[in-house]
This record gives structure tokens, sequence and C-alpha cells, in this order.
């Protein structure tokens, strides 16, 4: 997270996501604030509240707030900390430590990670906010651009026995799509040692996901149930990194009900390009529930 990117649609997804999820729960929310960059126009994605009637009542809160943030002129992460936004929820602002050597780096990650863990230690539900998501292919702790992902190790170190996490993961142009990078993460994840992995994939703007880790029934079923206000730019995919058997054998009503939903909201949907997403997104749950009711 970089304070630039305060009010874009990302936060407007991820509080609305959050904010479904936390009831009766501590949240705790690391931020992963990384140092603002200038070389892009990242952050910039703040159109969507000119336009209320299209976005306001998927989180009317949320909404309200963020477009209050943006007009204030004042894009800080500290400016989401708000108590009528995030009740009760408690933080980490800290920033993710760039300077000095690659040595010097790791022992300052270290160290930070620790402050991380005993800041919200007693938290049972955890989102972890970094800039770019879970680990590169080449990660250092210790490299130059390291803090802006989360490694493997750490989300592992932060699992405990009733605790749920949820962990942004801006997605790549890796080889298969973007539903194989989803899929490619579960196995990582779960090989990391987390049991139920489940992801709510954004694609407003960008594809993004948002991985729900350990997470129990009932709060599963409300971070699906946040999808039906989003008119399929906000998607469930259950039970990643099982392999392809056992996802092929997923319950078919619920394949055929995501695939209903997509489809009617591709129906109301007057943007011809977002309508041709709809139904992509729709044939993929239809191609799920036919082969998984093949295999009955």
């Amino acid at each position: 997270m970089q304070d630039r990117y305060t009010g874009d649609i990302g936060d407007y997804v991820k509080l609305a996501i959050l904010r479904a999820i936390a009831p009766d729960r501590v949240l705790g929310i690391a931020w992963w604030l990384y140092p603002d960059e200038d070389h892009n126009g990242d952050g910039r994605h703040i159109g969507y509240l000119d336009h209320p009637d299209e976005w306001r009542a998927r989180d009317p809160t949320a909404f309200d707030h963020l477009k209050a943030v943006v007009a204030s002129g004042e894009r800080r992460v500290a400016a989401l900390e708000h108590p009528a936004v995030l009740p009760g929820a408690r933080f980490f602002r800290e920033p993710v430590p760039t300077g000095g050597t690659t040595s010097e780096r790791r022992l300052a990650r270290t160290a930070w990670f620790a402050c991380l863990t005993e800041a919200l230690g007693d938290c049972d539900l955890l989102f972890l906010d970094p800039d770019n998501g879970l680990e590169t292919k080449s990660f250092d702790i210790g490299g130059s651009r390291a803090g802006k992902s989360v490694a493997l190790a750490e989300l592992a170190a932060l699992q405990r026995p009733g605790r749920a996490i949820l962990v942004y993961h801006h997605q790549t142009r890796m080889r298969g799509g973007h539903d194989r990078e989803l899929e490619h993460w579960g196995e990582r994840l779960r090989a990391t040692g987390f049991h139920q992995v489940y992801a709510l994939r954004a694609s407003a703007y960008s594809a993004r996901a948002f991985f729900l880790l350990d997470a129990p029934p009932e709060m599963r079923a409300r971070a699906e149930a946040v999808t039906a206000a989003w008119r399929g730019r906000l998607t469930w995919r259950p039970d990643l990194g099982l392999g392809s058997a056992t996802q092929d054998k997923a319950d078919v009503s619920a394949c055929v009900a995501s695939a209903t939903r997509l489809l009617m909201a591709a129906a109301r949907e007057v943007d011809l390009q977002q309508r041709g997403k709809l139904m992509e997104e729709a044939m993929h749950w239809h191609g799920l529930a036919v082969r998984a009711d093949r295999l009955r």
C-alpha cells in the first residue's frame, strides 16, 4: 500500500470486503506501507467516485468516506482508519524498511515483522495489504523492492488456530491467465500450511485478488455474499489449490448459481465491454458446472 493510492477503487473493494466479513471478529490490518512512487499513474483510479448512481450502493458508508478523503486532498492511509468505517479494528502502519544494504534490509525487515506480529497478536482476522501482493519468483526479503510483497514464510508465521487471514495480491501476466494464477497461489498457500484457500477476484479497472485463508464457514459465506452487489466485478473463487480433479467435483448447484447470477448481471449491464466480461465469468462457472455434473 502507498499513501497515493488512498481512496482509489482498490480501497473501495477492500473496505467493502472487510466490512462484510469482520463482524464479531477482532480485525487487525497491516497496511504494508511502502514509500510513494511517481514513475507511473497508479492511484488515479478514483473516477468511480464521480458516479455515485453506479457505485455507491455497494457500500454507502465506505463510498461516502472515500469520497470525502479524496475531496480533502489529504490522501493518506491513516485516513482509512476511521471508526465509522472499520469499527474496533487495530492497525499497523509502520512503513516497510526499504533503505540500506541487502543485509541491513533483511535485519530491518525481521525487526519490523516482529513489531507487526506483536501489535496484531490478539487479532483473529488479519488483513495484509502489500503493494504488489504475494512474493515474486525471485523474492529476497532483503531485496530493494521486497517491501512491495509479503513472503510466504511471513504468512506462515502469522497462522494461528482460529485466525483467518485476508491478503491482497495484484494479478500478473502469469502464463495460463488469471484463473491459472489463482490456482497456482492456491497450491502454494496450501503447501505453506493453510487448509482453506478461497479468493475474491476483483476486475474493476485492473485484476486483483484477495485470498481468504483458513476462514470458518460463516465468514466464507459472508465473503461470497458480498459479491452480489458488485454485478460481476467481484467474484468468488472457492477451494483453490486442490487440483483439477477435486475442483471438478465442486458442488454443481453452487456453480450454476454463480453462472446464473453473472448472466443476470450481464443482462442488466449497459456497457458492452463490461457485459462481455460478465459473460466470460458466467461461462467459466458454467464450464465448472458441466464438468462437475459429469463426475456425479
